[in-house]
């Protein structure tokens, strides 16, 4: 059966006693991984233990998803099992925990599930089993999305904060989650004493203040300036790749939420001039010629080049830096290569 994501997060109080399996699925892995989080933190602090188990030993062995339901609580009377990576390759283990008796609950992670998928059909008419799918959020839900994380903290956010650390934080809610639990102690805020995050408690604490060391390549690539960038991209630390690589994914998107004016006749300065306060003063040069540069279909280009490079690196266990570079090198060639 289906759910929405608020009667998901309901799992975390008091988890239905119908329900064998909750299915997180969907093109936003970050919000899917944000749910289970609370999920799990909730049931926790119930006392409930978690029990870990990985998808993709369920292919070649199904009957491991009824063993581990069944095994004895080491925490007492119930456990809960977080299931990493379930595909179709564990639909025989799904239908066989469902043909067994009644055991411990499962709360797996599908991602994104193609169309005609043989595990979304399963849970869609199971009612023993609840699918939540999450989309990817705009800009246009930061204000809902951020209000909903911040008020059991005790956090008041206007819109125009809300959509600012929305963008800082590329629109990734477990990210969003920490920076409002970070100003939540920052402000010594609580439900029963609720604080109003200001302007300033962004720029002391907010997520692009790490990112003052990207701010130099990130803007360097984006306005096509190899050879800063060649220059730049030798002296990166080490474990910069996939932090520089989102923080490039942001700025990008940026670019093409901001390029739709652009194409639609106005001028960059004035697009970013009427973005106010959303736009960093000091990025706002960089931001106006980049815009100058970059077409909707050069930037689709760069954003699917750069979620390559990012899984190359992560299967790699960060040997793919080298690679990492030649993209920061080729995606500062070709904003070059436009402006000529």
């Amino acid at each position: 059966m289906k759910i929405d994501a608020t009667r998901a997060a309901g799992f975390a109080k008091l988890w239905p006693a119908e329900v064998r399996l909750l299915l997180l699925h969907g093109p936003d892995e970050s919000a899917s991984r944000d749910i289970a989080g609370q999920i799990v933190a909730g049931q926790v602090a119930a006392g409930v233990g978690v029990i870990d188990l990985i998808g993709a030993t369920l292919k070649d062995d199904p009957q491991a998803l009824v063993a581990a339901v069944s095994s004895l609580s080491m925490f007492g009377d119930r456990e809960l099992l977080r299931l990493e990576g379930l595909d179709d390759d564990g639909v025989a283990a799904v239908e066989a925990l469902l043909a067994g008796p009644q055991g411990h609950p499962v709360l797996a992670l599908a991602g994104a599930l193609k169309k005609g998928s043989k595990l979304l059909a399963l849970a869609e008419k199971d009612p023993a089993i609840a699918a939540c799918i999450s989309y990817e959020a705009s800009l246009r839900d930061a204000t809902r999305l951020v209000a909903d994380m911040a008020l059991p903290l005790g956090l008041k956010v206007d819109r125009d904060l809300a959509e600012h650390l929305f963008q800082s934080c590329g629109g990734d809610r477990m990210v969003m989650r920490r920076e409002l639990e970070k100003f939540a102690l920052y402000r010594n805020a609580s439900p029963e004493a609720p604080q109003r995050l200001e302007s300033a408690d962004l720029a002391a604490l907010g997520a692009e203040t790490g990112e003052a060391e990207l701010f130099a390549p990130m803007a360097a690539v984006t306005t096509g300036a190899v050879a800063e960038v060649a220059d730049l991209v030798g002296r990166l630390p080490d474990g910069t790749a996939i932090p520089l690589l989102r923080a490039l994914d942001r700025r990008f998107v940026q670019l093409a939420a901001l390029r739709v004016d652009v194409d639609a006749g106005k001028s960059p300065g004035a697009v970013v001039e009427a973005a106010g306060r959303a736009i960093f003063f000091k990025e706002k040069p960089f931001i106006i010629k980049a815009l100058g540069i970059w077409s909707q279909a050069m930037l689709a280009r760069a954003m699917a080049d750069i979620l390559a490079a990012e899984r190359a690196v992560k299967a790699s266990g960060g040997l793919a830096d080298l690679g990492v570079h030649e993209l920061l090198l080729s995606l500062t060639r070709r904003a070059a290569a436009r402006q000529r």
